[in-house]
């Protein structure tokens, strides 16, 4: 399956083609129409990811041997090596995160539900995280997940169109 887009950078306009358009950039297709909404309107963008959908495992290094009961009793970790004083182990990624980073900071009145507005190193970002489990622990089907990450590009797009244009 396609997962990208390519927006021109003069129009901002959604491409089929990138052999079409040489001045374009690639953006997740799931959040492509929100970008080019809002940099049409005046909020320049640094980076984005509509989030994805991977069963994956981070590996961990030298934790401190205090810390080995706890990690044990967690479900998502898996202990790898144990020393003297400290120990290895991956811990599954139980999420993921959809973000727009944006050029400069900008002043948002409103920002789409579940989203949280962030400012650091002179750039603003809004970002919502996408649980893989449920309230009750439960792992939720890539269905479910993936169309969670489509809903949530549907309000930032309605969100884009819904903002006043930047001066």
């Amino acid at each position: 399956m396609d997962k990208n887009s390519i927006i021109d950078k003069i129009t901002f306009d959604v491409c089929t083609h990138a052999e079409d358009h040489p001045d374009v950039f690639v953006c997740d297709k799931v959040i492509a129409p929100a970008i080019a909404h809002l940099n049409k309107k005046g909020y320049k963008t640094f980076a984005s990811c509509s989030g994805h959908y991977r069963i994956e495992f981070y590996e961990y290094l030298k934790e401190d041997i205090n810390k080995l009961k706890e990690y044990q009793k967690n479900e998502r970790i898996i202990i790898k090596n144990i020393r003297d004083k400290d120990f290895d182990y991956w811990k599954e990624i139980d999420k993921t995160v959809m973000y727009i980073l944006f050029d400069k900071i900008y002043e948002f009145e409103t920002i789409p539900d579940d989203f949280e507005l962030k400012n650091f190193y002179g750039k603003s970002s809004i970002e919502c995280s996408i649980s893989f489990y449920t309230k009750n622990n439960e792992h939720r089907t890539m269905l479910d997940v993936m169309k969670e990450i489509e809903n949530k590009g549907i309000e930032l797009e309605q969100w884009a169109k819904s903002l006043p244009k930047n001066k």
